[in-house]
């Protein structure tokens, strides 16, 4: 299965990935704007949530992913961990997981690259999840992998997860929200997360 990286994925990204024994991620594409690879979004008080991550192209539009860098011009992570914490101080298992989160986010990665990996490989092991992950060798061209998940996972067109709700913070305000962050999940389920993941998955047909 082929995979872009991501900034705390979205729940379709690891539906994806809980059935999967083995993924990809696309090391060698430029970095495209407006998607998961620097942004997460989470279910808030005043509903869903946008959080981004600046960056800093050295070769503009031609950076190779692995290439784009952090800025912390801003104070970009002491913001999004305000905005974590306001939204799922409540769930009933964000003290088991947040300060693991967050102290990746304390690093101040160089790179967008590693940060993305660091979160990835932290939360497949917080939920339970055992899949082998690589990173691709080359580019690989569009119609090529039956799996390939790199374009279809995005904010802009996203596979469509089945509405199996689970308890959420702010639901009696807003409704079930499935276009957020596995973050959400882990926070709501704790460790029922695999198994929702699995359900979302055995939905979509994404197997490996």
């Amino acid at each position: 299965m082929l995979l872009s990286t991501a900034y705390f994925p979205p729940l379709a990204y690891f539906a994806a990935i809980a059935t999967a024994q083995n993924i990809c991620i696309e090391a060698h594409e430029h970095y495209i704007k407006q998607t998961y690879r620097n942004r997460c979004t989470i279910y808030s008080a005043n509903g869903l949530l946008d959080l981004i991550v600046p960056i800093e192209k050295p070769q503009g539009s031609k950076t190779l992913i692995r290439d784009v860098q952090i800025s912390y011009a801003e104070a970009w992570v002491k913001q999004h961990k305000h905005a974590f914490v306001s939204a799922y101080k409540s769930s009933p298992f964000f003290d088991y997981y947040a300060d693991v989160c967050f102290a990746i986010l304390d690093k101040q990665e160089k790179f967008l690259w590693d940060l993305n990996e660091k979160l990835l490989h932290t939360l497949c092991k917080l939920i339970g999840l055992s899949v082998t992950i690589t990173n691709s060798e080359d580019f690989t061209p569009l119609n090529t992998c039956a799996h390939d998940l790199r374009y279809a996972i995005s904010p802009k067109q996203s596979i469509e997860l089945p509405q199996l709700p689970y308890s959420q913070v702010f639901d009696e305000k807003f409704g079930f929200q499935s276009s957020v962050s596995v973050f959400d999940a882990v926070c709501n389920l704790g460790s029922d997360t695999k198994e929702y993941l699995l359900s979302e998955s055995e939905f979509t047909g994404l197997q490996d």
